[in-house]
């Protein structure tokens, strides 16, 4: 690793505050543009993220998963942060009243941004169109073309939220799904990370992607995602197989690091990344970036086995 960008994993389980302050309030989507909003973190930066929640509300297994459940826990911890998700939060084929009651979860839970992913795509452009009306929280991607224009004014390329002294900029990417326009993933996500580094002056790009992390030939993945970016600093990816639950480092094209987070299906593990800044550049990155929403540390071969026997949220 780099003298400049220096590594480490911290040894404590963390878990997310709903509130991300040291005090209570009861809607985050009222201050999630504030400047003020990590005022108290001066140049730390703490990225809390899911994915692939699947429309589980309630635990399933031993007070594991669910948005609810990660909310009690949210509100137990100290350090303020950004409360992102990588998409595949409303479940599949659920009904409109289970949708609703998904997004009421996540608002609650004070998410900031998320990105649409197959399952918020599902049953098309229009429904997810009339779920934006409530949510509290941004979606954000640069590779889908949609034909809904409400859909195409609410969800950004983009969004910039200044935390304290930091300026975020943070994009989405996801697959290819029938009946969207897409196009190539990794090059929208490096065009609009190089704008918003470049011309918008963010000290920190952050990619929700609904890739995979590695796929065969051509197909665009979290790997070459992350290989290929120049600007971007850290990716929350989705995988729900055998790399959930885990962190992985790569090299970018100008040889710095990049984070790929994959935080474990249905809430039954979120991830916390810590970023310290100096003037110019990231000093440090440290995760001990999976927290278990039963409040206890599983290891990775007991969230695979968790999710194997989690039956599909009925809704």
């Amino acid at each position: 690793m780099s003298d400049n960008r220096r590594s480490f994993l911290k040894t404590s389980t963390l878990a997310v505050t709903a509130a991300l302050f040291s005090q209570p309030i009861d809607s985050l989507a009222q201050i999630t543009k504030s400047a003020h909003t990590l005022a108290s973190l001066d140049t730390n930066l703490v990225i809390y993220h899911s994915a692939h929640l699947n429309g589980e509300i309630e635990h399933f297994k031993e007070n594991t998963g669910g948005i609810k459940q990660l909310k009690k826990l949210l509100d137990k911890q100290e350090d303020g942060g950004l409360l992102l998700d990588a998409g595949n939060f409303l479940g599949s084929n659920c009904t409109a009243d289970h949708q609703y009651s998904v997004v009421e979860a996540m608002n609650k839970a004070g998410y900031h941004v998320s990105t649409p992913g197959i399952q918020e795509l599902a049953q098309g452009e229009d429904n997810l169109a009339q779920l934006m009306n409530v949510m509290q929280f941004d979606l954000v991607n640069c590779n889908y073309q949609f034909s809904n224009q409400h859909l195409t004014k609410k969800v950004k390329t983009f969004q910039v939220i200044r935390l304290g002294k930091l300026k975020i900029g943070i994009t989405g990417v996801g697959p290819q799904i029938e009946g969207i326009r897409f196009s190539d993933p990794v090059k929208g996500a490096n065009k609009i990370a190089a704008h918003l580094k470049n011309e918008l002056r963010c000290d920190f790009v952050v990619c929700l992607s609904g890739l995979d992390y590695r796929l065969q030939d051509h197909l665009p993945d979290n790997t070459k995602l992350a290989e290929n970016a120049a600007h971007i600093d850290f990716i929350v990816g989705s995988s729900t197989h055998k790399l959930a639950g885990t962190t992985a480092v790569l090299r970018n094209s100008t040889g710095n690091e990049v984070y790929i987070s994959n935080p474990a299906p249905k809430g039954v593990k979120m991830g916390k990344m810590t970023f310290a800044f100096n003037k110019d550049q990231i000093q440090l990155a440290g995760s001990r970036h999976m927290i278990s929403s039963a409040d206890r540390t599983y290891s990775h071969a007991q969230v695979k086995s968790i999710l194997s026997t989690a039956d599909t949220v009925a809704c």
